[in-house]
């Protein structure tokens, strides 16, 4: 039984470093936390936030660039 424990707990820090990598926010994983809280049997959720937004204008042109992080959350068999 501490062979389960100790593997679901490397698991889960694992896969917290790997949402800070990518970007998820805290607002995000709230918002699935909830969503998946009052409907348990829902069989996917998806939900998308943009981070950071960067726009430049110039002589009648604007350039802008958006980084945009998706979360899928789905159950597998």
């Amino acid at each position: 039984m501490e062979m389960h424990k100790k593997k679901y707990e490397e698991l889960m820090l694992r896969f917290a470093k790997e949402l800070n990598d990518v970007g998820v926010t805290d607002s995000m994983l709230k918002d699935a936390r909830d969503t998946l809280a009052r409907t348990p049997n829902l069989a996917a959720y998806g939900g998308q936030e943009d981070v950071e937004k960067f726009t430049y204008r110039h002589d009648g042109y604007m350039i802008e660039a958006v980084q945009v992080i998706h979360l899928s959350v789905k159950k597998c068999k």
